[in-house]
């Protein structure tokens, strides 16, 4: 089971930092530049310069200069590191099928319903109006 649950994580080129660096352009593309990565992951300028460098190697993040401010990088991800991150994501939800054909047709049932359940209760929880409750 487990190495079917870390094989995508497993078959990515990156290290676990670019990875993280990677993740972290995606999620708050404004702060994207070296020195805010830097600070947030508490390592040097040169550090997460490296890091950055790998990435753009690799074809995961782009660097463009700031319009506002030439000496600033800003950090883009790529085409190629927005579908390696959609696969890990989308490999997360995965149950391995050897499980699943292990399972009765009522068991089945019963992990379909309560998937669903779970899925309505993060759709609600997702509503403008539920987070006032």
């Amino acid at each position: 089971l487990l190495p079917a649950l870390v094989e995508p994580l497993l078959s990515i080129r990156l290290t676990m930092q670019q990875l993280k660096v990677l993740t972290m352009i995606a999620i708050d593309p404004d702060r994207a530049t070296g020195h805010e990565l830097a600070a947030q992951l508490q390592v040097s300028v040169a550090t997460m310069s490296g890091l950055v460098d790998r990435l753009v190697e690799h074809g995961m993040v782009s660097r463009e200069e700031d319009p506002s401010d030439r000496r600033v990088r800003r950090l883009s991800v790529t085409a190629e590191g927005s579908a390696t991150i959609r696969s890990l994501l989308s490999s997360a939800g995965t149950m391995p099928t050897p499980i699943l054909r292990r399972l009765a047709i009522e068991d089945l049932r019963a992990l379909v319903q309560g998937v669903l359940a779970f899925d309505r209760a993060v759709h609600e929880l997702a509503e403008p109006d539920a987070a006032a409750t």
